[in-house]
């Protein structure tokens, strides 16, 4: 049995929560569990005082999820406010939280890595482990409240129990693997039922489970999943609703999703794939004919993705319970070309290298990328400077936030407490000029100029890459993005 932690699951601990204070800040794909987190903390079960009621958002999701992770999240805090008194902020709150989920996942990943070091040996293990360093958006999505990151937390552990079970023939690890995607699927992600079905198809083919002990377990599962969601989330509502399934016939019977626009069928696999392996997608889809064991592996990922890919709209974060599965199979290969390292030849070595190099580039796109992340997020950066830079503004007053802003990191917990003396006002599609006549002292918005206000602050984001750059920190171009505006007579004050 291979150790429960070890220096590298440490290593992916330290670069999550280094993401988390890089980029603190949240967008709008994040809305729904940020608002039910900030209810969670702030009013315990005054379901009445939650955001929600007043924004809520196209799809239901669950509450299960924040409730959780603000329970889970409540020690941590407590010790926050006892170390830092008055410095404690919802800014310190929101990180804490973030720090708290990307905890689960790292422990999710490396239960994951337990199982693939059982299955196919300590190397492959540790290759896991560092091809999840060489890239990018797993670790920085690990801390993000998604309902996709929730999903992985119990999926990478369910995917690790399968492996185990397909070696061992164990029925209990294989239940354990139903039970857990099974949950996934049915209260937080209704995509993830193609990773069950993928895996259940393996099951099924390879004798792991018959039929009738499929549907008992996995119907059973889902029922009681389905009704906790049920009872908590239409008491959270204060209406009927199963969430997943109101997201399932949004998206897929409905097709409503086009609305936020649409990828061509192969994007997945084009795009994405690409993009968020790095290097482990060649190796992995090389594993299909190196590695016999990783064929499962492969054949749900691939299950997974093209399955997915009918949906016209697509985002990266939509595949992420799939990323796990190409990166154990990517870490099959390298596992074999670093065991046969020593043997003679010259096309050893050059294999070698190539695979060393190939990490390596992996590795310096993922500080580009990370440095790109830093500043995606302008109207986080902006909200906060607001309240804490009194040059800005010098007395707190009433702040309209645009959806610019609020798309690139306003949330909840930017905002003053009651009493401050701050107030927020949140109406959109307002024209330009309405302003003036408004009572309103400051703006955040991605206006330039305002009649009647002054923009006394601009905050740049992310404006693609300098190919021409000389140095490193010349490589990330920026662009005015978010401005805070104030009021002419706010500035007579």
């Amino acid at each position: 049995m291979a150790p429960r932690v070890d220096a590298i699951d440490g290593a992916i601990a330290a670069v999550v929560i280094a993401h988390v204070l890089i980029a603190p800040y949240t967008k709008i794909e994040e809305t729904f569990p940020m608002q039910a987190l900030h209810g969670a903390l702030a009013h315990g079960l005054d379901i009445d005082a939650y955001d929600h009621h007043v924004f809520p958002c196209p799809v239901p999701r669950t509450s299960i999820a924040s409730f959780a992770l603000a329970m889970a999240s409540a020690p941590w805090i407590a010790i926050a406010r006892g170390a830092l008194g008055t410095m404690t902020t919802g800014h310190v709150e929101q990180v804490v939280c973030r720090m708290t989920l990307g905890c689960a996942w790292v422990a999710s990943h490396a239960s994951l890595r337990r199982s693939i070091s059982d299955v196919f040996g300590a190397m492959t293990s540790v290759f896991t482990g560092i091809l999840a360093l060489c890239e990018f958006h797993l670790l920085f999505y690990a801390s993000r409240p998604l309902m996709n990151v929730f999903a992985m937390v119990l999926t990478m552990t369910g995917v690790g129990a399968w492996a185990r079970a397909t070696a061992t023939r164990d029925s209990r690890l294989t239940f354990r693997a139903v039970r857990l995607v099974t949950v996934a699927a049915f209260l937080l992600r209704c995509d993830v039922l193609l990773l069950l079905g993928g895996m259940g198809l393996h099951m099924l083919a390879t004798g792991l489970i018959s039929v009738p002990r499929a549907v008992w377990v996995g119907g059973t599962c889902a029922a009681l999943t389905i009704a906790a969601s049920v009872l908590v989330d239409s008491w959270f509502y204060r209406y009927w609703v199963w969430p997943e399934f109101s997201g399932f016939y949004f998206s897929a019977v409905l097709n409503k999703s086009v609305e936020w626009g649409t990828s061509p069928w192969h994007w997945y696999f084009t795009v994405a794939l690409p993009k968020s392996l790095l290097c482990a997608y060649p190796l992995a889809m090389a594993s299909v004919f190196v590695e016999r064991r990783a064929r499962p592996l492969m054949f749900v990922g691939l299950f997974y993705v093209a399955l997915i890919s009918i949906l016209e709209h697509k985002e990266l974060r939509f595949i992420f319970p799939a990323l796990p599965l190409f990166n154990v199979s990517a870490a099959t290969v390298l596992a074999r070309i670093w065991n046969g390292r020593s043997k003679p030849g010259a096309g050893r070595k050059f294999v070698t290298l190539a695979a060393f190099g190939m990490l390596c580039a992996s590795a310096a796109l993922v500080c580009v990328f990370t440095a790109a992340s830093a500043v995606n997020y302008p109207g986080g950066v902006a909200f906060s400077r607001l309240h804490h830079d009194r040059t800005i503004a010098p007395v707190p007053g009433v702040v309209h936030i645009d959806v610019p802003a609020k798309m690139t990191g306003v949330s909840l917990f930017g905002e003053a407490p009651p009493g401050s003396g701050w107030t927020y006002a949140k109406k959109e599609e307002l024209p330009i000029e309405a302003f003036e006549s408004m009572d309103v002292d400051y703006l955040v918005n991605a206006y330039d100029y305002v009649p009647g206000y002054e923009a006394v602050h601009v905050v740049n984001g992310y404006g693609g890459l300098n190919l021409r750059a000389k140095s490193p920190l010349e490589l990330i171009k920026t662009k005015p993005e978010i401005y805070i505006h104030r009021k002419k007579r706010v500035a007579e004050v």
